[in-house]
């Protein structure tokens, strides 16, 4: 997993949920080339899109988004 600098799939991320779109998928991928990483689908006006990365400030904000969702995810 990487470090703790900037993020841009996490940045993507935090503009996509304030534009609207809804989280409909949370994974986590143990084994990613790379290592450990999580994905974030999510929809809006029928459209799907995707953010993942391996980033520890992404996982740590994707963890966030799993205790606010009540187990949704």
């Amino acid at each position: 997993m990487a470090g703790w600098g900037d993020d841009p799939e996490l940045e993507r991320l935090r503009q996509l949920i304030d534009d609207g779109w809804e989280v409909v998928e949370i994974t986590e991928d143990p084994d990613a080339p790379g290592g450990p990483a999580d994905t974030v689908v999510l929809t809006k006006d029928g459209e799907r899109t995707e953010c993942t990365s391996d980033h520890l400030a992404f996982h740590r904000y994707v963890e966030g988004l799993r205790d606010s969702s009540d187990d949704l995810f």
